[in-house]
């Protein structure tokens, strides 16, 4: 939908003056302070040169209120005539595809940044669940360090244990071989009583 109102205050007359300045694009020829001109604005100041660059009056050059501070009056003085129909419907068609473009372009950056939000809201909640396996991991990692730790230690004590139940085996295998020795000496000993 194009972004003026149909009912614009121009007319056939060159000089009409309307009451709302359209937007301007750059005029290499038409441009400056109008003094070689007798119109003056609202401020009874002498008007800039303007050339319109919106709705069916794109290209139309008009005198505006030059004041740079402060707010300005909306004088306008056309100097062109206005567009013939088919120029004017022409110019009404380009805005409205300009429009069209636009708000589809609008539409386009709105899911576009609705796309970012979302991908970053799930970055921060990846990165959240990061740190959380990271302390998990770290966790995890001390647990299991500790529990080698307890099983070197539980290693080097069934170790000790296992050299100490031979020594006892050992021993009891020695005091054995011992007590059988005696036991042969006492029963030839006896034998030999006999």
């Amino acid at each position: 939908m194009p972004s003026w109102n149909d009912n614009s205050s121009s007319s056939s007359n060159g000089d009409s003056v309307t009451s709302q300045p359209p937007a301007t694009i750059f005029c290499s020829e038409w441009r400056g302070m109008a003094t070689d001109l007798p119109a003056r604005c609202e401020h009874h100041a002498v008007c800039e040169k303007f050339g319109a660059f919106e709705s069916i009056d794109s290209g139309r050059r008009f005198l505006g209120c030059a004041q740079k501070e402060g707010p300005r009056c909306p004088f306008v003085q056309w100097i062109d005539l206005e567009w013939p129909t088919p120029f004017k419907m022409s110019l009404a068609r380009i805005w409205g595809m300009f429009d069209d473009d636009n708000s589809l372009r609008l539409s386009q950056n709105l899911a576009i940044g609705e796309e970012n939000y979302r991908i970053l809201k799930e970055k921060e909640s990846m990165e959240k669940e990061l740190r959380f396996f990271k302390l998990d991991f770290a966790k995890m990692v001390g647990d299991k360090e500790q529990a080698l730790a307890q099983l070197g230690n539980t290693q080097i004590a069934l170790s000790e244990v296992k050299q100490e139940l031979e020594k006892k085996n050992l021993c009891d295998k020695t005091a054995t071989n011992i007590h059988q020795v005696l036991k042969a000496k006492a029963e030839k000993e006896r034998g030999l009583m006999k």
